[in-house]
């Protein structure tokens, strides 16, 4: 385990979303966090994806994705069902 502020996780998700991306996260209350949120801004576009732990015990620690929400309007597709 690492003794600092921070320590290393990998980010997994739907390709290209976070496929094996290492990021380092700070503890919170001396704990790993179990869920993390990160926000985008892309093209003044915000994405906001949710990732959860996996069991993995030791650094770097995998995190999985489990949902994400954008502003654009476009994001269920141009064409309409």
């Amino acid at each position: 385990m690492n003794h600092g502020a921070t320590y290393k996780a990998v980010l997994f998700g739907p390709n290209p979303i976070a496929a094996g991306v290492e990021v380092e996260l700070e503890y919170v209350d001396g704990k790993v966090q179990e869920v993390i949120v990160l926000e985008s801004v892309e093209d003044g576009e915000t994405t906001v994806r949710t990732y959860k732990r996996g069991h993995h015990t030791e650094e770097p620690f995998p995190y999985r994705f489990v949902d994400e929400e954008s502003d654009s309007e476009t994001v269920g597709g141009e064409v309409q069902n």
